[in-house]
């Protein structure tokens, strides 16, 4: 079998097999033939499962795309048959290609990134929590302040008032507490430098 002459691999893997790790350059997408593949993040020391692939879905696309690292890992989650598609018959079908869709291809990619990206630094603390409540509700508050339509007997922002109020009786019961989780949100609700 070949893609744009390349040969593809066909590869065994049985239950537990790591097919590749978060950093791997990516070498290869894959098309799974038979089987089941989890795909995975660890963040703080927890793993997370982001996909559950199964036979006929293709996954580690991106990484060949773009030329970034592999941002997660993947593990067979059952013994599974998978073809390996290398990079260079990839990299050599979408040279052929109309450059509107290369750049489609690859703005696609680009917001994924993005979005796994936004999605790896939700909060994770509670005092991130705290954080990303205020960051809302001071953007709530500003929002009924400056349209009057919306709140026009300021009901709404008197409530908002009460919600932060007891926000804060809450956060000063959190005060010392050590969370495990490291936080990654400012007192803005923004990521953390």
């Amino acid at each position: 079998m070949y893609v744009d002459g390349e040969s593809l691999n066909k590869n065994f893997f049985t239950e537990g097999d790591v097919i590749f790790r978060d950093g791997d350059p990516g070498e290869a997408a894959y098309l799974l033939e038979t089987g089941m593949i989890g795909i995975f993040k660890t963040v703080e020391g927890e793993e997370i499962q982001l996909a559950t692939m199964t036979d006929g879905e293709l996954f580690g696309e991106m990484a060949i795309i773009d030329g970034a690292q592999r941002m997660a890992h993947a593990v067979a989650l059952e013994d599974s048959v998978i073809v390996a598609l290398p990079r260079a018959g990839i990299e050599a079908m979408l040279a052929k290609q109309n450059p509107l869709i290369k750049t489609l291809i690859q703005i696609l990619v680009d917001n994924l990134r993005n979005v796994h990206e936004a999605y790896m630094k939700r909060p994770r603390s509670v005092h991130d929590f705290f954080n990303a409540i205020t960051f809302h509700t001071n953007g709530l508050a500003k929002n009924l302040e400056s349209n009057r339509f919306a709140d026009p007997s300021g009901e709404s922002l008197r409530r908002l008032r009460l919600i932060e109020e007891q926000l804060d009786v809450l956060r000063d019961q959190f005060k010392s507490y050590q969370d495990k989780r490291e936080d990654v949100l400012d007192e803005r609700g923004e990521e953390k430098n």
